[in-house]
């Protein structure tokens, strides 16, 4: 009995040298650093997205990718963010198509636009559910070729018609005013006769401090709010047609892709999912007491008369068929969008319940957004 116990004792005590920390555990493996850049300040919320989303990859990955998430100008200009992607300056980067319209227009409905009637959501369910992302992939490959794999970032959505120095009850005030607007909003208002200007951000609040402009739109309450609009104008109209949601790309160098594992690859994939809704979920709740905050300032929140939204829409449409007729990629990507909308919006609008009867039944005496005719008076 007892040599059988001192057998034990020694078989235990080999054991316990072959497992020390030294000899038991693998070498540790180098963890793959992905140098990234935004084309938003670190506290935009598209930035946001692109830190949540390098934080999510690291904890899914157990540690094996790191990612610097560093917001615009750290590494390259914002206009810069994709060419320097794929070029290689940057592994990874997040920015919108519309810093990029110039190398295609096909951008306009893969990042923002009426939409056919669509919300975010229908949108980003367009990508995953609709063959978005197959058309996207396209994009970078044979229209724009940049060395890219990338995702869709839909946020900051929706956006409203802006900020005045006074109320605007039709589409002939906005007509008589300077209006800073971009994009396709500031194409299309300009075809309505509107005197649009493009502006930086940065610029818009010293453009209006110095009459330059007597009207601009931005984001929404909170972006806007941070960027100090409410100081320099009292009068916020929303919704606008112009951007019911504003598209965002997590993009990753293709070399660099081609390097990670099919586990690391699909990890990048699902993160950027993940950031995405976890931010526009905070970004709705921040967007809520932003504007409960801008009301406190003695901001006017007002609904943009129904004429402007209208001409905007009829006036977008004659555009985009323009668009349509002369590039193929660009029909062909509205094409499957409206193939989608034909879906899901009816169903939507056939189905869901109203949005306004039960809030209106439980809030109706929250709801802070002015009639035209109340905020004429």
């Amino acid at each position: 009995m007892r040599k059988g116990i001192a057998m034990l004792a020694a078989l235990a005590a080999a054991t316990a040298i072959s497992m020390s920390p030294g000899q038991a555990q693998a070498p540790a493996v180098k963890p793959i650093v992905l140098k990234g850049q935004s084309s938003h300040p670190a506290s935009a919320n598209l930035h946001l997205v692109f830190k949540l989303w390098g934080e999510t990859v690291e904890k899914m990955s157990g540690g094996r990718i790191k990612v610097e998430a560093l917001p615009a100008g750290a590494i390259v200009p914002a206009f810069e963010v994709f060419d320097a992607t794929s070029r290689g300056v940057l592994d990874v980067g997040m920015a919108p198509f519309g810093y990029i319209l110039g190398k295609s227009l096909a951008g306009i409905p893969l990042s923002h636009g009426p939409l056919f009637g669509m919300d975010g959501n229908d949108f980003y369910g367009w990508f995953y559910d609709g063959g978005g992302n197959a058309l996207l992939e396209e994009f970078y490959s044979s229209v724009i070729k940049l060395n890219l794999v990338a995702f869709p970032i839909p946020t900051d959505y929706p956006q409203g018609l802006g900020w005045f120095k006074k109320p605007i009850k039709n589409l002939e005030d906005l007509k008589g005013i300077k209006y800073r607007i971009y994009g396709i909003g500031a194409e299309t208002y300009g075809k309505l006769g509107v005197s649009v200007v493009t502006l930086p951000g940065g610029e818009i609040v010293p453009a209006m401090e110095r009459g330059v402009i007597e009207g601009a739109e931005w984001i929404n309450c909170l972006e806007d709010k941070k960027l100090g609009l409410h100081n320099v104008a009292k009068y916020f109209y929303t919704p606008g047609m112009h951007e019911p949601v504003t598209g965002g790309q997590l993009m990753i160098n293709k070399n660099i892709w081609a390097k990670l594992s099919p586990d690391l690859q699909e990890i990048v994939k699902v993160a950027s999912v993940y950031a995405t809704t976890m931010r526009n979920f905070a970004f709705q709740r921040e967007t809520a007491e932003a504007c409960q905050e801008l009301l406190k300032a003695g901001v006017q929140i007002i609904r943009t008369p129904d004429d402007i939204l209208a001409n905007f829409l009829d006036r977008w449409e004659k555009i985009q068929e323009e668009y349509a007729a002369k590039d193929p990629f660009y029909k062909k990507v509205i094409e499957s969008q409206k193939a989608y909308a034909e879906k899901v919006v009816p169903f939507r609008l056939s189905f869901h319940p109203p949005y306004e009867f039960a809030g209106n039944h439980y809030w109706k005496h929250k709801v802070f957004r002015k009639g035209v005719e109340a905020a004429a008076k």
